[in-house]
């Protein structure tokens, strides 16, 4: 597989930082004599080149691993300070909110509501409509 150019490397990674198309153009080329719409069609075709399209994948896919691993790391620091804080607080109500905090991580104080769906027809549902409307004085 060829390798990709300077410019179309500088053009994938502005696209995979969320970037537009055109600035990510305007950035790694020179437009100095393109009129806008040149620019968007350049950049539209750029972007759709097998191989910066596949670059584009991959430094994306590279990003999201690493906000990913960082969140995760985040995460494991967060919890294990609220572990330490729940059993080593000075203050009955700083142990206590640890405590809730760990508790509402591990999904314990989510409420449950359990939904019965009733099948009606079509032909119910008119029925009922009709009823409530008598009901209220307007069929």
């Amino acid at each position: 597989m060829p390798s990709l150019t300077q410019k179309q490397n500088a053009f994938a990674s502005r696209i995979a930082d969320g970037e537009t198309q055109s600035a990510a153009y305007r950035a790694s080329y020179d437009v100095a004599q393109m009129d806008d719409a040149t620019v968007w069609s350049e950049a539209s075709r750029l972007v759709r080149h097998p191989q910066v399209a596949a670059r584009v994948e991959l430094l994306k896919a590279e990003k999201d691993h690493i906000r990913r691993s960082l969140v995760l790391d985040h995460e494991e620091a967060i919890l294990a300070q609220l572990q330490h804080e729940a059993f080593t607080a000075k203050t009955d109500g700083a142990r206590i909110r640890a405590l809730e905090l760990l508790g509402r991580h591990a999904g314990m104080f989510t409420e449950r509501v359990e939904v019965e769906q009733v099948e009606r027809s079509v032909s119910q549902i008119e029925a009922a409509i009709r009823q409530r409307l008598e009901r209220m004085g307007i069929a």
